[in-house]
C-alpha cells in the first residue's frame, strides 16, 4: 500500500504544463457529423415512422455509422 500511495505522490510532484492541440477542421467535422447530420437522420426517420422513441434510437445508430464508414470501406479494400 504504502508503494502505490508513493507513487501517487511522485505523480502530482511533477510540475508540467500540456497544451492540447485540436485543428479546427476535426471541430468542423465533429460539428457537421453530431448536429446537422444527427438533425437530418432525426427528421428523416420520424418522417417515416412516427415514433419520437425510433427516431431518436436512428438518429444514433445514422450517425455513428457514418463515423464508422470510412474503416468500413478500408477493411473491405483490404488497405
Amino acid at each position: 500500500m504504502e508503494s502505490l500511495v508513493r507513487r501517487f505522490k511522485s505523480a502530482w510532484n511533477h510540475q508540467e504544463f500540456r497544451v492540447y492541440v485540436i485543428e479546427s477542421s476535426a471541430v468542423k467535422r465533429f460539428l457537421v457529423v453530431e448536429f446537422i447530420l444527427s438533425y437530418l437522420v432525426y427528421k428523416m426517420a420520424f418522417y417515416v415512422c412516427h415514433n419520437d422513441l425510433l427516431a431518436g434510437a436512428s438518429t444514433w445508430a445514422g450517425t455513428e455509422g457514418v463515423k464508422r464508414l470510412p474503416m468500413l470501406f478500408r477493411r473491405i479494400a483490404g488497405v
